[in-house]
């Protein structure tokens, strides 16, 4: 299920500015997946299409993200958004490969900030269980 609402972006940005210490910021450029299982039944998945993290600026703004991103590719459809204290590189490549594995498996995306390409924020959940019959 899907759910969207118009910004979110500069409140993302205050929030972690407001945070003690330098932040940075996480963001992963998804696209949608999709497949076909052999019952011919479709499912979708969000996929990384490019990783990578900046130091989080006040200057910072949504449509200089899109423009950097569609400069190297244009095929992104939604920009996930997370934020983290200042650490080694090691480190935040680390964290960067958490947030493929989530993708990857499905898990809770709530921490994060997931944008459409026009700025509204979205939420993705996991499709409920079909009831059992009795």
């Amino acid at each position: 299920m899907l759910e969207s609402m118009k910004g979110g972006f500069q409140q993302f940005i205050q929030g972690g500015r407001a945070r003690t210490g330098p932040q940075r910021l996480l963001l992963a450029f998804l696209y949608v997946q999709q497949s076909e299982n052999a019952e011919h039944s479709r499912a979708m998945s969000l996929q990384p299409l490019m990783m990578t993290h900046q130091r989080l600026l006040e200057t910072l703004s949504f449509n200089a993200l899109v423009a950097e991103a569609d400069h190297l590719d244009e095929r992104w459809e939604f920009l996930l958004l997370g934020c983290m204290d200042e650490a080694p590189e090691a480190t935040i490549q680390t964290r960067l490969r958490e947030i493929a594995h989530k993708l990857a498996t499905g898990n809770d995306l709530s921490d994060f900030l997931i944008l459409d390409r026009q700025e509204h924020s979205v939420v993705f959940e996991a499709p409920s269980e079909a009831a059992e019959p009795a």
